[in-house]
Parts: structure tokens; C-alpha cells; sequence
């Protein structure tokens, strides 16, 4: 069935309806109604055994009001032409004023419209006609009364159609206000991270580099040490800008950044295996592109730390629907004390419905981790805001 203009931007569905069982409640009453009206009849001047079948085909189709709200205002109106001749009084029209208002509600204005002012035109002149063509008040009345009925069901539709495209924008606006709140909260706590650890983290980069130049300008070999806090100067500083530019918003995927990553540690003696199978022209969800390049990072920190061995193992891979993590040393852990790395793995684990597993495997000590990330269509990148653009460059 064609979707009409209408309910291009607005749900065709009355979402405040509930479901099958609601239908059913409806279509009884619909029913009962309709069949005291016959039944009143009956008593009073006698029914035709015909006459049931328009009275009770109204309400019978109310159930497909949901998914075809067309072709149970045509069936309603219909039976309620049908059963006009009978004389069996206003409370056969009820079916075919509810369904009007659904159809209207849902979109079908021309056709709703249209089939009001055909029923008007149809009342008027058939209390014309029992009148012997003469306009009286009673004539007047029992039209007027009919049709007000049938525009109160096409104002109620409408206005109820209404009321929800305005729920349904204020909550839209509601959203997009908490969306820009939390994007200011974002670039608010990255210029706090900016102003309080940059600084300090650039003297100290500073200070060693300069100790660095004097030992070697000196002909003395550099100690360990101070060539170990000049290079963990440089990787906070680059965590620092790699966190300040996911704050706002500016974030590529980190996976294909796995090879510096194992480079950095490779230098402290340490034979690092790479295979990672992402395809990064792919899409994927940035939640799940974080955790994983997070998760491998403290995990050879952890491998570099604390293991005995000398070779760390990095595989990522994607399946139809999650990526998996596994890091894995060739040393042993007999215990493991779960400390804050660990404890942020699981919780970047967690907040993505994911599992870990943290301990003995068949390569070594291993960390496992299993990241939930449906395939999502592909979408350009929105550019960044000029003022979050002007406040990285500054960062950097």
C-alpha cells in the first residue's frame, strides 16, 4: 500500500494505542453496538434477516485498522449506507465515525475529507427525500446532527494528529538540547584537560630534552632514565591529544593505528606480532573502534610490566557482528591481582555488552575481549564545528 504525502515526516501507527488485544476490545464494542441498534429495531418495527450483515461487517473489520486504516473507513461508510434504508438509528453510524477519525489521524486527509462531505451531502438529501422534498426544522435538525457528528470525528483525528507531531518535536528538541549540552561538557572538560596537564607535561618534555642535549653535547651517553621520561613525555602527550580530540568529536578510527602503537613498545626490547583484519574504508561503530585499540594499549603495557617473557601477540578480528581483541605474552602469571587497567578493561567491556577474559591461555598470559559492533551504512563524516577545529589546533 502506497504511504500517502501525509505521513512521510509522521508515523502512520497511533503509537498511543496499545496492541492486538486493545483491537479486539474495541471491535467488540463496536460490535455490540451496532447489534443493540439492530436489535432495537427489531423489537420495535422488525429487522430483515439481511440487515444484520451490514451491521455487523462494520465492526468486523475494525482489527485492520492499524495496517489499513483505508479499507476499514471504506467498509464502515459503506455499511452504514447499506443499513440506512433500515431506519436503525444513530448508534450504527458510530463505527464509521471512529474510523474516519483514524483515518484522518493517520494521514488519509484527502480521502477522510472527501468521505464526510459525500456522507453529508448523502444525509442531506435522504432526510430530504422522507420528507417529500420539504425543508422543515426537523429536516434540519436530524442533518445538522449528523453531519457536526462527522466533522467532530474529523476535527478529533486531525487535532489528535497534531498533538502528536508536537510531542514528537518537542521531544526531538529535547534531545538535540541534551545532545548540545553534552557536546559542551565535552569541549569544556578537553580545554580543562588542556589548561591543567599540557603545560606541565610540555615542561617536563622540555626539561629532559634539554638534559638529553647537554649529556650528549657533553660526549657522556644519556642515563636510561631520562631517555625513559622524555619518551613517556612524548606517549602522554599524544594520549593527551588523542583523548582531547575524541572529546570533541574529531575522532578517526584508532585500529589503524596499531602498528605505532606496538612500534613504541618494540623499542623496549620486546617482539611484538601484529595481525589485525579490520578493514578501516569499512564502517565501524567509534564506541567499539576506542575500546579496542584502548584494551590492546594497557594490555602490552600490562605485558611490558609485568610479564616474564620476551614476545607479545596482537590479533584483532571482525566477525559479522563483533570485533575480537586478543593480546596474548609467551610469560606466566600464577596470580593475577586485578588492578586499575584491568578493572577499565572490563569497564569499557561492560558499557558495550561486551565480554573479557583476563588470564592463562594457549599462547600465554592473555587478555581476550569480545566487542559487540553491528554493521551500521556507511556515512560521510560531519566536519568538525570551526571553534572545536581552532581549539585542537591549539591543543597541539
Amino acid at each position: 500500500m502506497p504511504t500517502p504525502p501525509e505521513t512521510r515526516t509522521a508515523d502512520r501507527r497511533p503509537h498511543s494505542l496499545p496492541g492486538r488485544r486493545f483491537d479486539l476490545v474495541v471491535t467488540a464494542v463496536m460490535l455490540l453496538d451496532t447489534l443493540a441498534a439492530g436489535l432495537i429495531k427489531d423489537v420495535r418495527d422488525g429487522m430483515p434477516t439481511w440487515g444484520w450483515l451490514p451491521l455487523m461487517l462494520g465492526p468486523l473489520v475494525f482489527p485492520l485498522w492499524r495496517r489499513h486504516p483505508r479499507l476499514v473507513l471504506v467498509v464502515s461508510v459503506g455499511s452504514v449506507l447499506a443499513s440506512g434504508p433500515l431506519g436503525v438509528g444513530p448508534l450504527a453510524v458510530v463505527p464509521a465515525l471512529v474510523a474516519i477519525a483514524v483515518a484522518m489521524y493517520t494521514g488519509y486527509r484527502a480521502l477522510s475529507v472527501t468521505t464526510v462531505f459525500a456522507l453529508s451531502a448523502v444525509t442531506a438529501l435522504g432526510n430530504l427525500h422522507n420528507a417529500g422534498w420539504t425543508l422543515d426544522s426537523q429536516v434540519v435538525e436530524r442533518t445538522l446532527l449528523v453531519v457536526g457528528w462527522l466533522h467532530v470525528a474529523l476535527i478529533s483525528g486531525l487535532s489528535r494528529r497534531q498533538r502528536d507531531a508536537y510531542m514528537a518535536e518537542a521531544e526531538h528538541v529535547r534531545e538535540e538540547a541534551v545532545k548540545r549540552k553534552a557536546a559542551d561538557e565535552r569541549v569544556r572538560i578537553a580545554r580543562e584537560l588542556h589548561d591543567s596537564l599540557t603545560h606541565s607535561i610540555s615542561v617536563i618534555r622540555v626539561q629532559a630534552g634539554v638534559a638529553l642535549h647537554l649529556a650528549r653535547k657533553r660526549g657522556d651517553d644519556p642515563p636510561p632514565a631520562l631517555v625513559a621520561v622524555e619518551e613517556a613525555a612524548k606517549d602522554a602527550t599524544r594520549e593527551l591529544r588523542e583523548t582531547l580530540t575524541m572529546l570533541r568529536d574529531d575522532d578517526g578510527h584508532r585500529l589503524a593505528r596499531l602498528a605505532d602503537l606496538a612500534d613504541r613498545y618494540r623499542g623496549l626490547g620486546f617482539t611484538i606480532d601484529v595481525e589485525c583484519d579490520i578493514d578501516h574504508a569499512a564502517p565501524m561503530g567509534a564506541e567499539a573502534d576506542h575500546a579496542a585499540y584502548r584494551i590492546v594499549q594497557e594490555a602490552l603495557t600490562n605485558a611490558v610490566r609485568h610479564s616474564g617473557g620476551d614476545a607479545v601477540r596482537v590479533r584483532v578480528h571482525r566477525d559479522a557482528d563483533a570485533v575480537t581483541v586478543e593480546v596474548a605474552d609467551n610469560g606466566t602469571a600464577a596470580r593475577v591481582a586485578p588492578g586499575r587497567g584491568i578493572t577499565g578493561m572490563r569497564e569499557r567491556v561492560d558499557a558495550l555488552g561486551g565480554t573479557l577474559h583476563v588470564g592463562p591461555g594457549e599462547y600465554g598470559f592473555t587478555v581476550r575481549a569480545s566487542l559487540p559492533d553491528p554493521a551500521e551504512p556507511a556515512a560521510d563524516p560531519a566536519p568538525a564545528a570551526p571553534e572545536h577545529r581552532a581549539e585542537l589546533e591549539e591543543s597541539r
